[in-house]
């Protein structure tokens, strides 16, 4: 995976978390900051650093409960589940961690559309299962997945620029 495909995978998963999570992480982060600071008891046993110091680590606590609230509610309408479910699991489960644990383990794989028929597909697939559109280019001998702009194939070694320049001018 070359820099430019993994800058561009960050900021697609970083687009995954809604305004409003991000507007929550803030204000999480900061009430934790207000509510530690000014709601602990003052007295001598629990000197100011320390104090600010549970604040900080609460208020990134929360601030990162809030991100991931968001990305759950927009990868799970993404993937087709049940965004709501989701949520209810990770706030039930709230200090563990284990409901975010579990929604990547359980989480379907991505539902994409077929451009011909407008049928749903997972994203892995190269052919539309209801209409037969080439979803991505194979290989002619190995029928494997290959890029647009590859000469030969990676896993073959069977030469591509006829076949690909062939399913470029059906599209």
């Amino acid at each position: 995976m070359t820099a430019i495909e993994r800058n561009t995978q960050e900021h697609e998963f970083i687009r995954l978390i809604p305004w409003w999570s991000m507007v929550l992480a803030a204000v999480a982060f900061v009430g934790m900051q207000v509510a530690m600071i000014t709601i602990m008891p003052k007295d001598h046993s629990r000197p100011l650093p320390w104090v600010m110091f549970w604040a900080f680590l609460s208020g990134i606590f929360f601030a990162f409960y809030m991100l991931v609230l968001g990305y759950v509610t927009r990868d799970a309408k993404r993937r087709g589940m049940n965004p709501t479910l989701w949520v209810i699991i990770l706030i039930c489960l709230i200090g563990s961690g284990v409901g975010f644990i579990i929604y990547f383990l359980l989480r379907d794989p991505i539902v994409l559309e077929c451009p011909r028929c407008h049928d749903n597909v997972d994203a892995g697939f190269n052919f539309c299962p209801n209409c037969r559109f080439e979803l991505a280019p194979c290989c002619p001998h190995c029928q494997r997945t290959v890029h647009h702009g590859d000469v030969y194939c990676a896993f073959c070694g069977q030469t591509l620029e006829v076949q690909l320049e062939r399913l470029s001018s059906m599209r």
